[in-house]
């Protein structure tokens, strides 16, 4: 659901949540004219490195000035009255530009830095809606100049070659108080894919606990069929899943079954590599789909690499896989700076027409810390909110370094560390687990040196949706409190937020033909994990349950994820067996290979930061058997979400009597109910006993109450497994 504008209740609202409607700070261009002011500071180089030379002046550079923007204190407060039904601003999402004309710079601040950039020699992009970021395409010699720093490239302690700016940028001290960073001036950080292929001996998974051997002949595996040559690939490496099994194991095919397959939800994949087209068109062949994938290239587009070109169709695949008839809009962005990686996320969420974004490449927070860039970090978390107050869902893997996430990149290896972006509040962090027919652990590949899940600590405070005392786990004996966090004693973030399949021995089957070793394969990581999630958030927004409570793109949200796994603890309808999500306990992301020997973090019940809140059961399952009765997490979400039909009442029963001992069909009238095949039941308090339901419209339905002995029998109509209760009528048995 989308408001075109801001209604007046919400105005008022707005100046409750935080002042918002208060004067605008602005200043005019003449006051580029005072001295310079430094923004950030120097980057920090890992220990080992080696100044080489200076930067040539004729590189060419894309820079981003990120903006501090207004309003940020009261932002968390806004996006959580996004999903309070008590609050005018419920279901109030932002456009982008109505973002940017409350959380954004305002127009004077933009045009102050603006001129600022172009008393130094640079000419500036526009802000665009959101007015977050203004971009800037110059040269090395002209940036030198117009921030009052030398760019000098070094050789970093295992060989590669970077550049970065020996001082602090500065610019006129008016423009310098609204700008948050200048990206791009350093590349020293990179970010890697999270995929990951089997390494040594792979671990034997028997056939009675893979996937595939329960499944194959299963009446609910609805969805979309693969071909011999993808299902040899299970065969020939035990234990490795095509689609249609992962969909059977998280509970897809009720919805499936309803005609849900994901149509009209856009996903964007955010990638720093291209890859084959002829890689997707294998896969949808042998699948018999026809996915549609758009490619966007941003300021240039993304890198040729044959390990991120893997990624890129690890991807697209898994999402189309599981959500066929999704849009999947693969926005492509090159990897070498800081700047190009804000473009690529900032164009997504300026574009505002993907409701599911999922992104496989990242890094360690340690990195940034390290570097002292922690204006980067900022400047990535204004995006993620502009992402939370517009409704969008952002997945991102956590990482296959487990505990110490910066294995990868050389550096800090035995320092615990989360990933980012996954550790971003308002992201959905995604960690692994290793799954066969009969269990699910956490994913932790130490003896093979194939990696494991990620999660941790974060240098964010945590964010009040997590830091829910409902919800078993997340304040534990591994809980911090953070020294920054402006509430005293408040604890930090804590990452992962979920998980699911990430391990290459359980692995994924995709086709990839990028070098000579290609075909079809199987592949994990968290990079698996997260588009898999993302899937899952396009098939509830697509489902049944949504259109009936228009939630709109209700996703997996981070706000509503968290009450709503608190509220189904209350209800009892969290962990358990075929109930919205499935707890992990067992096994643990301590990562041995990274040489840290602390044992963190081990899985437990509820929450934890090996597996987060647990891995998806899209629909809800009774006694094994999938169910729209039972609470599953796509049902859940749409109802925290749901604008109509989330109360229900019974007005008459027609007839409200019969003979006693024969079975009677009856008619209910009132209002609120599902037509869901399945949603709805009559529960018979008197004998404690649930009858079927068929709602032909949310006004009506019908059931056949049981034979009974004579007396009055009070009935309900229930749905999500009673969280929806009507009031009590009576049926009365007469002898």
């Amino acid at each position: 659901m989308r408001l075109s504008r801001v209604s007046c209740a919400a105005v008022a609202a707005l100046a409750a949540v935080g002042g918002l409607i208060a004067a605008t700070t602005s200043a005019s261009a003449q006051e580029v004219t005072r001295p310079p002011a430094r923004i950030g500071a120097r980057p920090a180089l890992p220990a080992g490195s080696r100044e080489i030379g200076q930067l040539a002046p004729a590189r060419t550079l894309q820079l981003e000035i990120t903006l501090k923007g207004r309003n940020q204190a009261a932002l968390p407060s806004f996006i959580a009255a996004l999903s309070n039904r008590k609050s005018p601003l419920f279901h109030h999402y932002l456009t982008p530009a109505q973002y940017g004309n409350m959380f954004g710079a305002s127009k004077e601040q933009v045009a102050t830095v603006d001129a600022a950039l172009r008393s130094v020699g640079l000419v500036p992009g526009s802000a665009g809606p959101n007015r977050l970021i203004i971009p800037v395409r110059t040269t090395a010699a002209a940036a030198e100049r117009a921030f009052g720093t030398t760019l000098v490239t070094y050789r970093l302690a295992g060989g590669r070659e970077v550049y970065a700016n020996s001082r602090a940028p500065r610019l006129p001290g008016a423009a310098a108080a609204y700008v948050q960073a200048v990206a791009g001036l350093d590349n020293i950080v990179q970010w890697s894919s999270q995929a990951v292929l089997p390494r040594g001996e792979r671990a034997v998974i028997s056939a009675a606990d893979r996937l595939g051997s329960a499944r194959a002949s299963s009446p609910e595996a609805t969805g979309p069929q693969p071909c011999t040559a993808a299902k040899d690939v299970t065969e020939e490496y035990s234990g490795s899943n095509t689609a249609n099994e992962l969909a059977t194991y998280y509970g897809f095919d009720p919805l499936y079954a309803a005609g849900d397959l994901g149509q009209g939800v856009h996903i964007a994949l955010f990638e720093l590599s291209t890859n084959a087209t002829s890689n997707i068109s294998t896969y949808e062949k042998c699948y018999g789909i026809k996915t549609t994938v758009n490619y966007l290239k941003i300021d240039g587009g993304a890198a040729n690499s044959s390990s991120g070109q893997e990624e890129a169709t690890l991807d697209i695949e898994d999402a189309a896989g599981l959500a066929p008839d999704a849009t999947i809009d693969v926005y492509q962005t090159a990897s070498s700076t800081d700047a190009e990686y804000l473009a690529g996320f900032n164009a997504i969420f300026s574009a505002d027409k993907d409701k599911v974004v999922s992104t496989s490449w990242g890094t360690c927070e340690e990195v940034y810390i390290a570097s002292g860039e922690t204006s980067f970090l900022q400047s990535e978390q204004k995006l993620f909110e502009e992402a939370a107050s517009q409704g969008q869902t952002v997945f991102a893997a956590a990482g296959d370094d487990g505990s110490t996430g910066c294995v990868r990149t050389g550096e800090y290896v035995s320092t615990l560390s989360p990933g980012d972006p996954g550790s971003q509040p308002y992201v959905i962090g995604v960690g692994g687990t290793t799954i066969t027919k009969k269990t699910q652990t956490v994913w932790n590949e130490s003896a093979n040196e194939a990696g494991a899940g990620g999660g941790g600590l974060s240098i964010w405070c945590m964010p009040s949706y997590q830091d829910n005392k409902a919800i078993t786990g997340v304040i534990s004996k591994y809980s911090k409190t953070g020294s920054g966090c402006s509430d005293k004693g408040a604890y930090v973030r804590e990452e992962p937020d979920v998980s699911a399949d990430a391990d290459p021995y359980s692995g994924y089957v995709i086709y990839d033909n990028s070098d000579s070793d290609g075909g079809w394969t199987d592949i994990g990581g968290t990079s698996a994990a997260a588009p898999l999630w993302a899937a899952v958030a396009a098939i509830i927004d697509a489902s049944a349950f949504c259109t009936q409570y228009d939630s709109g793109a209700a996703g997996v949200q981070a706000v509503p994820l968290y009450e709503v796994v608190a509220a189904a603890v209350g209800a009892g309808y969290i962990w358990a067996t075929g109930e919205a999500l499935t707890d992990v306990t067992e096994g643990n992301n301590d990562y041995t290979p990274s040489g840290y020997t602390g044992g963190l973090y081990p899985a437990t019940k509820g929450y934890d930061m090996a597996s987060g809140l647990g891995t998806p059961v899209v629909s809800g399952y009774a006694d094994g058997a999938p169910s729209n009765f039972d609470p599953g997490l796509a049902a859940l979400m749409c109802y925290a979400l749901g604008t109509k039909n989330t109360s229900a009442s019974i007005t008459s029963l027609s007839p409200s009597s019969g003979a006693a001992k024969k079975s009677h069909k009856i008619t209910i009238t009132g209002k609120g109910f599902l037509t869901i095949a399945g949603a709805e039941v009559v529960y018979i308090e008197t004998t404690k006993t649930l009858v079927a339901a068929t709602c032909t419209s949310s006004t009506k339905c019908t059931a056949t109450l049981p034979a009974e002995k004579a007396g009055t029998y009070d009935l309900q109509l229930d749905s999500l497994g009673g969280f929806v209760a009507t009031n009590t009528k009576t049926f009365k048995y007469t002898s």
